[in-house]
């Protein structure tokens, strides 16, 4: 490739380079029970890399790390649709709890009974689990651009909004606009409950205008501050880096790390397979394995008004999500004005490692 076509190629990639660096602000929005109110911003990167969606999927095991002795999220290889080492194990976990039960059961265990003895390895099967969580690009009221984390249900409600939007008004629910004929639009999302009685609603945040003499609620297409437009190249995250990947083999080697750990209180953790002897978790905090349960992170953008360009279709990340409204490109655009003058936005909140970590298990919550 020659230096003319790396410049031009360049050009293309508006990747945030600093959100690649460990030291850069983060600024993670939090879903709290009740409302909670976002525009989700447009994809951002590498258009080969994200092509046209505006979240990233993510498989996450919450894993014991041996350097520090705390919890932290690692993304997992069936991020990118490869074997993972905790799903199986999760799985073999799964039948052997199963099996054990149906064992207690043909004994003639009561059901009280049962719940007790599988209590600690229902435990680790709690805390083991996968998380799947998909990350946007988002804007709070206050005008703060952070990146913000959906569970599944939440994700595929936002996904119906969506397409609801594109069919309704056939308009780019992602716009940077806010004009009459090309503009993104508020979501509310709402949460009620906690731990895995949680429910996750999502529908268009509505405002209250006064037509014919009566009061009629109306979808919240209002205008994004002009500093998250006129500087969104440098406000946006890259989605593909927000999370630590490990390989298959780094991430078994912490599976048997953190079996050992529980060992000792659940000793029927460590299945066939999965040999932990010679494990040394003596250098660390070891947690028990109930408090697994308990803790569960001058240039401008140029606004085109074009026809719907996000990419919500069914992917292989998300087979089983509604499928995806057509839309038929528009015509007439009008010209777009530019920006205001770039305003310097710094994120709002700045977190070491520990504290990341900390707020990004939070915010996934159970």
């Amino acid at each position: 490739m020659s230096d003319r076509q790396k410049e031009k190629r360049m050009g293309r990639i508006k990747i945030n380079m600093d959100s690649l660096k460990s030291s850069r602000d983060w600024v993670r929005h939090k879903i709290n029970e009740g409302t909670n109110i976002y525009r989700i911003l447009p994809p951002f990167g590498d258009p080969d890399i994200h092509n046209n969606y505006p979240y990233r999927r993510w498989s996450i095991a919450w894993l014991q790390d041996p350097k520090s002795g705390k919890r932290r999220p690692f993304a997992t290889p069936l991020t990118d649709g490869e074997e993972c080492p905790v799903q199986q194990y999760c799985d073999k976990l799964n039948t052997f709890i199963d099996d054990k039960k149906n064992q207690l059961k043909s004994e003639g265990w009561s059901d009280s009974d049962i719940k007790t003895e599988l209590e600690g390895l229902r435990t680790v099967q709690w805390g083991m689990r996968l998380q799947h969580v998909y990350s946007y690009n988002a804007c709070d009221q206050s005008g703060s651009v952070g990146i913000l984390e959906l569970k599944s249900t939440a994700h595929k409600a936002m996904k119906k909004m969506m397409n609801q939007y594109i069919k309704d008004y056939g308009q780019d629910p992602t716009s940077l606009s806010s004009e009459e004929d090309d503009s993104g639009v508020w979501f509310n999302i709402s949460k009620d409950g906690k731990g895995k009685d949680t429910e996750y609603s999502v529908g268009f945040h509505q405002t209250r205008q006064k037509m014919n003499g009566q009061l009629v609620k109306i979808d919240d297409r209002s205008s994004l501050p002009e500093h998250v437009v006129a500087n969104y190249d440098s406000l946006a995250y890259d989605l593909n880096s927000i999370y630590l990947r490990k390989n298959y083999e780094e991430l078994y080697a912490l599976l048997l790390f953190n079996l050992a750990l529980v060992a000792e209180e659940v000793p029927e953790v460590v299945l066939d397979g999965y040999d932990v002897s010679g494990i040394s978790v003596k250098s660390t905090n070891s947690s028990s394995s109930k408090k697994v349960e308990q803790e569960d992170e001058e240039s401008h953008v140029k606004v085109k008004k074009s026809s719907v360009k996000v990419n919500l279709k069914l992917d292989d990340e998300d087979e089983d999500d509604e499928p995806v409204t057509k839309l038929v490109p528009k015509v007439a655009q009008k010209p777009v004005s530019k920006p205001t003058p770039k305003v310097v936005q710094k994120p709002t909140q700045a977190f070491d490692d520990d504290e990341l970590n900390a707020l990004t298990n939070e915010i996934l919550g159970d």
